[in-house]
């Protein structure tokens, strides 16, 4: 970074051209609803090696999310998948995005969110997010998986999709969640606005169990005109000092729901936010609908590499990566 800092530049995460990106998990068939994506990945420092966590999704008619997997690279490349669960192994209507990571005790841990498939501890059937633990990512057990996030717990209709950071020994968990409609119902001779799709949430706890705090800390903007009016969802943070550079995926209206844009703010504190993509996406593909979502940025020694799902011209989502050198 020693060079923007000669030109007064701080605190900027560096872009990339998405298309020439290295294609890690191609999406499981050809066409709108195949999509190979939603990624986590860590450097384990101790083995050498990287581990992602993706999922694989059919379309509507096909089952939707119906896997997720993990898999290992020494080069954040050339990935091996060495675990899989589908979704009926955890009583799932889909799975949808997960995170993993290797806390300080050595531990593994996989946060995966999908939709249950029937109500439970009176509880109903939307989407929460589980925990499986585990001593190596190969030894995850789709049977032992315990609920740790749910939106009944905090008052949200669902909570899904969490990256999960330690944070001075705390555990962040930043999810989407749904906002229950606040409002009287419909007022005859108002016009009725859109509500938003998903906001994002901090959702903190002391050991990565126990969840006990959360709060909106993204939502949508509300601005007729921006990426974001309809949906913001948290999907990475990087520090490059002096501010976090906060990747989320955007949505201007329910048509991209599906197919959303990948955007960037800033913050300090995780209060208050810069949206910076305001009036179009950060990065975005050259096909399609331009979309390019979860993207997950990762630091390891100088390098950033982003792992992201990206569209196809075939409106399919591939899995890709591509590496910046920070200097």
């Amino acid at each position: 970074m020693s060079k923007l800092y000669g030109q007064k530049w701080f605190g900027i995460a560096p872009r990339f051209n998405p298309g020439e990106g290295e294609t890690i998990v191609e999406p499981p068939g050809e066409g709108y609803g195949f999509w190979a994506g939603a990624p986590s990945a860590i450097f384990d420092y101790e083995g050498g090696k990287f581990y992602l966590s993706y999922r694989r999704r059919w379309p509507l008619y096909e089952g939707r999310g119906g896997e997720c997997c993990v898999a290992e690279s020494e080069d954040g490349v050339n990935f091996k998948t060495i675990w899989t669960a589908k979704k009926e192994d955890f009583g799932a209507n889909s799975i949808e995005g997960s995170s993993i990571i290797r806390d300080p005790s050595g531990e593994w841990r996989l946060y995966i969110s999908f939709e249950v498939a029937k109500a439970y501890d009176r509880n109903p059937p939307t989407w929460r997010v589980s925990l499986m633990q585990a001593d190596s990512p190969e030894n995850f057990r789709p049977e032992l998986e315990r609920p740790v996030m749910d939106g009944p717990m905090f008052g949200f209709t669902f909570v899904k999709d969490p990256s999960v950071y330690i944070m001075g020994g705390e555990y962040w968990a930043f999810t989407s969640v749904g906002i229950p409609d606040q409002g009287g119902g419909v007022v005859e001779g108002e016009d009725i606005r859109q509500m938003g799709r998903g906001s994002s949430a901090l959702i903190t706890s002391p050991d990565g169990i126990h969840f006990n705090k959360a709060r909106v800390v993204l939502g949508p903007s509300g601005e007729d005109s921006s990426m974001d009016c309809f949906q913001a969802r948290i999907t990475s943070i990087l520090y490059l000092p002096p501010v976090w550079s906060v990747f989320y995926d955007a949505a201007r209206h329910r048509a991209d729901g599906y197919d959303e844009f990948c955007c960037l703010a800033v913050t300090r504190d995780f209060v208050n936010f810069s949206r910076l993509s305001l009036r179009e996406p950060w990065v975005k593909s050259p096909h399609a609908s331009g979309c390019i979502r979860y993207l997950d940025a990762l630091m390891v020694e100088g390098e950033i590499h982003y792992f992201y799902e990206y569209a196809r011209a075939d409106r399919s989502h591939e899995l890709r990566h591509n590496k910046v050198v920070i200097g």
